[in-house]
């Protein structure tokens, strides 16, 4: 098994919805829904990792706040390490440049799409 990867993801609300978005179908797996986000490269810092990510993924530039939950999960080959944080639009309106596509969703309407496994237990958290 891979060592563990430790991954943010950001929580931007707008109008009682959250910001989602959909991987691309040749990523791993490809078509699945997730909270915006990505994997922490080395010597950087959660924060950091987040605004750079939001930044190229999504062109906005954000301002990040404390983190509101982390999860684990098992996807066999690797141990994934998500790290939830609030996030806000500073500049900039968000469109799919690293990703297929992107939705803004109640709580409850995220729980009705195909969520990576992960993504999952982090709305379940929140849905607490």
């Amino acid at each position: 098994m891979e060592r563990g990867l430790v991954v943010t993801a950001a929580l931007i609300e707008r109008g009682g919805k959250v910001l989602l978005t959909r991987r691309m179908e040749a990523d791993e797996h490809g078509g699945l829904w997730e909270f915006p986000g990505g994997a922490v490269e080395e010597g950087e810092g959660l924060r950091e990792c987040l605004a750079r990510e939001l930044r190229e993924e999504l062109g906005i530039e954000v301002e990040v706040g404390e983190e509101v939950a982390s999860v684990s999960h098992d996807y066999g080959d690797v141990e994934v390490e998500l790290h939830l944080l609030r996030a806000w639009i500073r500049r900039g309106e968000p469109r799919p440049l690293g990703c297929a596509g992107i939705r803004w969703a109640s709580l409850a309407e995220a729980g009705t799409l195909s969520l990576a496994p992960a993504d999952r237990k982090l709305l379940g958290v929140l849905l607490e």
